[in-house]
């Protein structure tokens, strides 16, 4: 070969190598799967090893992508995904917020909080992925400090569904800033910035137990609500706040009758309706509850209310009677109402003798409800009667209904659906006789030998006579009811159809019981020889013992006409005589057709609670001392 001819050779060998051994030409594609003869693109790599990020509020840095190219292009960077166009990216990779977060007004797309962006690595023509997350905390340092109280709204019982708020203008709940409702228990809780004061009240709403509905106007108040403790709103408290915000919360329970130890704003008490001390102020707060809405029916209050009437009377009442059922109260309540209040004599009387009638009837059974039902039927029907007093529409017939029957009366002429009508006041139409003996030879009857003496008790339909026996009697002289004298074969002795307990020596006197009774010894015979129990119609003045028990007396019953009409429970200092001088008399409903006689400025009507003064009973002799009102298991 010559030397040109290698030439031609060694140039052709040197071009098929430069070619690459033939084949496609060089490019990339996404994937970097190549095809070309040693000049391939590979993908950029995402190298971040955390892809969930936290950053605090009210700053712009999020975090950095990091990536590494093999082929060691450039790269650019940006984003995309749910939250993407919040952030932005720079050619480095440092992702940054364009508007610092806020914690308490989050802008990603479901508001959590929890920021979600896709990052995206290319070196031109390849491009990676990777999804990220931002978790915006909040910065403490700019909270509104807030607090919470927490409380529960009652009537007579749980409000549901009220408004409760701090109000901003008095008395309404209208403009207030911070607002909550209650939940079926009466619970809510209020959030409220830390340092706000001012009245709590709770507007609206209804009784769960009743489906009793308040209306907007109608609120209750609280004047020193507190952060530090669960606390309640009660007409009480109502009351006492409208009552020039007061504080006397000691000054009030001893006014009402409450245990030193209910604490006023803190106690729920128809949470524990089954304590004594509880259950009394379960009572408490449904009659006032009651009486408001009386209040406010029967007068249209001006540039005063009825709250504020009401917890003046209660601070202001003299004398040692407890009672909001009281006539006394009541009526006093009402004669200082207003000086555009002036109902006539006669209506005073018809108030103040449904209102305290109705507030006695009122109690808190545990396992009724009965504080809601009394509640509804009061602010309903018993609020309209009173109404129709000062309308002039009223009969005395349903006025005396409800005054001296009125259980029957909320039976009959309201829409209770509360069940059975517990009476709190049943133990008025019952008498106890102490009921001892000597020997076999007699019994004695309150200190009266009821062999010897023509020993009479007088009973009317619907009293209730127990004796209460010593325990040898019980055990040594059962003691029996016969319709003969001396039954000592037992012939002619009653039992339970006719109203006798042997048991417990009680007499519930009916239609079905004789008209005349002989108690007896069913083992010893004359025990009782000249005693009887006698049923009247009313009641023969002459046939009471007048001479004996010439002393200041009790009477435990309802007085039944004059100014104080319809006070029941114990009226003192009065006499079966005149005393001459300066007096007035009394009757009774429980005693038709006898008269009693009070002095002037002396007694008081319808007291809760007995005195020392002897107990009047119904009968034809009364011994020298025959244990004064230790003698009556009381009412």
């Amino acid at each position: 070969m010559n030397t040109s001819n290698r030439v031609v050779l060694l140039t052709s060998i040197f071009i098929i190598v430069s070619c690459g051994g033939g084949g496609g030409g060089g490019g990339s594609s996404d994937d970097g799967s190549g095809g070309g003869y040693g000049n391939t693109n590979r993908t950029p790599t995402i190298t971040n090893t955390t892809t969930s990020f936290s950053v605090m509020e009210n700053q712009t840095a999020a975090f950095t992508i990091t990536a590494t190219d093999p082929d060691m292009d450039s790269l650019t960077y940006s984003l995309a995904g749910n939250d993407g166009g919040i952030f932005s990216v720079s050619s480095s990779g440092v992702v940054t917020f364009n508007t610092a977060p806020d914690y308490e007004n989050p802008t990603d797309s479901d508001t959590n909080n929890v920021y979600e962006v896709t990052g995206r690595v290319s070196d031109g023509s390849l491009t990676a992925t990777r999804d990220f997350t931002v978790t915006v905390t909040n910065d403490t340092s700019d909270d509104v400090t807030t607090e919470g109280m927490d409380g529960t709204l009652l009537g007579a019982g749980p409000i549901q569904s009220a408004t409760v708020c701090i109000e901003v203008t008095s008395g309404t709940c209208s403009g207030a800033s911070f607002t909550s409702t209650t939940a079926q228990d009466g619970t809510f809780s209020l959030t409220i910035d830390s340092g706000t004061t001012g009245v709590l009240r709770g507007e609206g709403g209804f009784d769960p137990v009743t489906n009793l509905q308040f209306s907007d106007s109608f609120s209750l108040s609280l004047g020193q609500p507190v952060t530090d403790q669960n606390f309640v709103v009660t007409p009480l408290s109502s009351i006492m706040n409208d009552y020039d915000n007061s504080t006397q919360y000691n000054t009030f329970k001893e006014k009402l009758g409450l245990s030193s130890e209910y604490m006023i704003r803190y106690n729920n008490p128809f949470a524990s309706l089954g304590t004594s001390a509880q259950n009394k102020a379960a009572v408490v707060n449904t009659q006032i509850l009651v009486m408001l809405e009386v209040l406010n029916n029967i007068h249209t209050f001006s540039g005063d209310n009825a709250g504020n009437k009401l917890a003046a009377a209660i601070y202001n009442r003299s004398g040692s009677e407890t009672s909001l059922g009281d006539t006394t109260f009541i009526k006093n309540t009402l004669s200082n109402l207003d000086t555009d209040f002036s109902p006539s004599s006669d209506q005073l009387v018809s108030l103040s003798a449904g209102i305290s009638a109705y507030m006695q009837k009122i109690n808190a059974n545990d396992s009724s409800n009965s504080h809601s039902h009394f509640a509804k039927a009061g602010m309903s029907e018993l609020k309209d009667l009173m109404k129709k007093v000062m309308d002039g529409t009223s009969t005395s017939t349903e006025i005396d209904k409800l005054t001296f029957n009125t259980i029957d009366w909320i039976n009959e002429n309201t829409s209770w659906d509360g069940g059975t009508i517990t009476d709190n006041e049943a133990e008025i139409s019952n008498t106890t006789y102490k009921l001892t003996h000597s020997g076999s030879s007699y019994y004695s009857v309150d200190n009266v030998n009821a062999k010897d003496t023509e020993f009479i008790i007088y009973v009317k339909e619907g009293d209730v006579i127990k004796f209460d026996p010593t325990s040898t009697v019980t055990s040594n002289h059962p003691f029996l009811l016969s319709t003969e004298v001396n039954d000592m074969d037992s012939s002619a002795d009653i039992g339970t159809a006719e109203g006798w307990d042997a048991g417990t020596l009680t007499l519930t006197v009916s239609s079905d019981t004789p008209e005349v009774l002989y108690p007896h010894c069913e083992f010893h015979s004359g025990m009782y020889t000249k005693g009887k129990i006698v049923k009247v119609a009313s009641y023969d003045m002459t046939n009471i013992d007048i001479t004996n028990a010439t002393t200041a007396m009790q009477v435990k019953g309802t007085v039944s006409k004059g100014p104080f009409k319809g006070a029941s429970g114990y009226t003192y200092k009065v006499y079966l005589t005149s005393q001459g001088g300066s007096e007035h008399t009394h009757e009774f409903y429980e005693y038709p057709g006898l008269t009693f006689y009070m002095p002037a400025d002396q007694g008081y009507h319808g007291a809760a609670s007995a005195t020392d003064d002897r107990m009047f009973k119904p009968k034809s002799h009364y011994a020298s001392s025959d244990g004064g009102s230790n003698d009556d298991s009381g009412y």
